[in-house]
């Protein structure tokens, strides 16, 4: 069984990463462009805007993915995964419709309540690539489950092409930020038509009562989670943004952009092995199996973020003008938080095997509420630095509560001895990249 499954990993993960680093990682590929193009106050005003899709992709997501994963991976026989993968998707289509509804509508006022100007028009782009972000990832993660790697390949090129070849068109026309955010709406269009029709011939839409209540009780904890979890990912810039001007985190926003880097070198294995685990842990010796795999995902996160912190600061400098350079500094803080995210989500699968997931919900909060607490008190008088305080104290707590109270619901034996290895490694790679960006002798090169 684990040969069958590492064949699988290698044979799908590679399609797998190359088509999400393309699809997540197109904003930092285009680093280069956008920072010639938009200033730093343009590219402060389109952070503000990533923030704010951060926030609503979680209340239109609803917790549908995970759900997806959770009762499919546990149904008993390919019709009642296509039941439950149908409810889904119908669920999916009724939020987008309704979300659209609301942008279409309300798309000044929501503008207005926003920092640094940001106009209507764009608040609408935006809001079309929301509306059709669950209806979008529902059949991606259908994908996955049923392994289809080639297909989400397809689909994923499809879209990168034609945001790609949106955005450089507008930008070269001076469309400023309304370019990127029309590229992303055009092709958010295009591929949820394509998706849906995918699965919908496949699995057909079809709901019940008391399978649309098990969806939603499971479904809720996790939209509360993520709700909470905006002060671990938004709240920083959003506070920074309303106390100092979109030109004064365009840094910051840099380092973030690499300091996501990990998140999307890990997620060939990721969207290979959720889908995967439930599944896994009804086979026989499914404890060990997962424990060694989730080991696995943990030891690769943290080799990514030490990867990072080797040549990210040289990255950094090659591809953004000097006023961006800043970043280099604020990297190595930016890339723990994101390894104490990764470990936490890798080690936790004992806070979802309930049918409520109402474990997870409670961790986030816990550390929400933390790392909410110390940004309003630290950013007013540490700027930057204290929204890094914040944020590892928080990411910290998180992880630990993820591990402990998942080990207590269900215990894996994990083994330690690489991922504490790991650590060591990934701490010295990040010593070196300060090292060699800050030292005269390797400025030469």
């Amino acid at each position: 069984m684990l040969s069958r499954q590492v064949k699988s990993l290698l044979s799908d993960s590679a399609l797998y990463g190359l088509a999400i680093f393309l699809m997540k990682g197109i904003s930092l590929l285009m680093l280069p462009v956008y920072t010639h193009y938009l200033s730093p106050n343009d590219y402060g005003c389109l952070e503000v805007l990533v923030v704010v899709a951060n926030v609503f992709s979680i209340f239109l997501g609803f917790g549908l993915v995970e759900a997806l994963y959770r009762f499919v991976g546990l149904a008993d026989g390919d019709k009642q995964k296509r039941i439950h993968a149908g409810e889904c998707l119908l669920i999916a289509l009724v939020i987008g419709c309704l979300a659209y509804l609301v942008f279409h509508v309300y798309c000044d006022q929501l503008a207005s309540l926003l920092p640094d100007h940001i106009q209507g028009e764009e608040v609408y782009l935006l809001g079309i690539a929301l509306a059709l972000g669950g209806i979008i990832n529902v059949p991606l993660a259908w994908l996955r489950i049923t392994s289809r790697a080639r297909l989400f390949f397809a689909v994923t090129m499809v879209k990168v092409i034609i945001q790609v070849g949106l955005s450089f068109y507008w930008l070269a026309q001076g469309w400023g930020v309304k370019s990127i955010l029309a590229s992303g709406a055009v092709s958010s269009l295009v591929i949820a038509l394509w998706l849906s029709a995918i699965q919908i011939k496949e699995t057909g839409l079809s709901i019940s009562r008391e399978h649309l209540v098990a969806i939603l009780n499971y479904g809720w904890p996790i939209f509360i989670g993520g709700v909470a979890t905006f002060a671990l990912s938004g709240m920083d810039r959003w506070l920074l943004a309303e106390h100092f001007s979109a030109a004064d985190i365009a840094t910051y926003a840099i380092a973030l952009k690499f300091a996501l880097v990990p998140t999307l070198l890990i997620q060939p294995f990721t969207l290979w092995w959720y889908p995967k685990r439930f599944s896994v842990l009804k086979a026989d010796n499914g404890t060990t199996v997962n424990a060694r795999f989730a080991m696995l995902g943990a030891v690769l996160a943290i080799v990514c973020c030490g990867l990072l912190g080797l040549i990210g600061p040289n990255l950094i400098r090659w591809l953004t003008p000097p006023s961006y350079h800043g970043a280099v500094l604020l990297l190595p803080w930016l890339l723990l938080c994101m390894a104490l995210k990764l470990v936490g989500e890798l080690l936790n699968l004992g806070c979802y095997v309930d049918a409520d997931s109402q474990r997870q919900m409670h961790i986030n909060l816990i550390a929400s509420a933390i790392g909410a607490i110390l940004l309003v008190l630290l950013i007013p008088e540490f700027f930057v630095n204290g929204a890094l305080a914040a944020l590892v104290v928080a990411y910290s707590v998180r992880a630990l509560l993820f591990y402990c109270w998942s080990q207590r619901r269900l215990y894996l034996p994990y083994r330690f001895t690489h991922f504490n290895l790991a650590i060591v490694g990934a701490l010295m790679a990040s010593l070196v990249g300060q090292f060699i960006e800050v030292s005269p002798w390797f400025g030469l090169f």
